[in-house]
């Protein structure tokens, strides 16, 4: 019995270090695939389901302002990682009124991939 209780302790402390996990129960994620979110206020953003067409930040308080958009119309070929904040070349920047984000809001990130699938993540930095 101790054993599991130390192990669930453990388990609790080892997510409490992840920085895309959320464990008050508001965030979450979903879509066609999945998204992986880095530390701090300019995190990177990973997949590994293709190239992207967009990707959009909001704050989860208010999903209908973006506060950092970027896509790629013409060869639809956003590749993975993306650094928040940063424009990778080809690509085109459409919202860019939080290149850095603020510590401690509550954030979705959705992509759109080229061939129309997208999912979405919350993370705070």
């Amino acid at each position: 019995m101790r054993v599991r209780q130390l192990a669930a302790i453990a388990l609790v402390f080892g997510l409490a270090g992840c920085t895309d996990a959320i464990l008050d129960g508001i965030g979450g994620s979903g879509g066609d695939f999945s998204i992986s979110v880095g530390a701090g206020t300019d995190p990177l953003y990973s997949w590994s389901a293709g190239p992207a067409f967009s990707l959009d930040v909001v704050r989860s308080a208010n999903q209908s302002v973006v506060v950092w958009r970027i896509t790629n119309p013409n060869t639809r070929n956003i590749a993975s990682p993306v650094r928040h904040g940063t424009v990778p070349g080809g690509t085109l920047e459409s919202v860019g009124t939080e290149r850095t984000l603020t510590r401690g809001i509550e954030y979705r990130i959705t992509i759109t991939l080229a061939d129309g699938r997208s999912a979405f993540r919350d993370f705070r930095p």
